[in-house]
C-alpha cells in the first residue's frame, strides 16, 4: 500500500511534465480506464495541491537530513498524509492513479486538469 502512495505521488508531480504516450497507446489506455466524471476531476484537482503542499512542506526537511532512520520517518509521515489527501477528497489510490494514467494520455484531460489544479490554487 505504501509503494503505490508513493507511486501515486510521483506520477502525480510529473503529470505536468510529462509529454503524452503514442497515439495508439493513448486509445488503449482510453479503452482500459473509466471516463472520469466532473467530480472526480475536481477531487483529482484538490488531492494534487494539497499533495503538492506536502511536497513543499517535506522536501527541505527531507532533503536536509543526512540520518536515514529520520528520512524514512519523514517519508513515512509525508505518505500517510498523502494518502490522507487523496481519501479526504473522496478518491482510492488506484483512482488517483488512474486519473493520472489518463491524463498522461488525454491531452484534453490534461487541460482540464490544469485548468481544474489552476482553480484551487488561486483558492489557496
Amino acid at each position: 500500500m505504501k509503494k503505490i502512495a508513493v507511486f501515486t505521488f510521483l506520477l502525480s508531480t510529473l503529470l505536468l511534465s510529462t509529454q503524452p504516450p503514442s497515439v495508439a497507446l493513448s486509445q488503449q489506455l482510453s479503452d482500459q480506464v473509466e471516463i472520469t466524471d466532473e467530480t472526480q476531476l475536481r477531487s483529482f484537482a484538490k488531492a494534487y495541491v494539497a499533495i503538492d503542499k506536502i511536497r513543499e512542506s517535506y522536501e527541505p526537511e527531507l532533503s536536509g537530513t543526512q540520518n536515514p532512520q529520520r528520512a524514512k520517518e519523514i517519508e513515512h509521515e509525508a505518505i500517510a498524509r498523502i494518502d490522507y489527501a487523496i481519501v479526504k477528497e473522496g478518491l482510492t489510490l488506484e483512482a488517483f492513479t488512474k486519473i493520472v494514467q489518463k491524463a498522461n494520455a488525454d491531452n484534453v484531460l490534461r487541460k482540464r486538469i490544469h485548468e481544474l489544479i489552476n482553480e484551487e490554487n488561486s483558492k489557496s
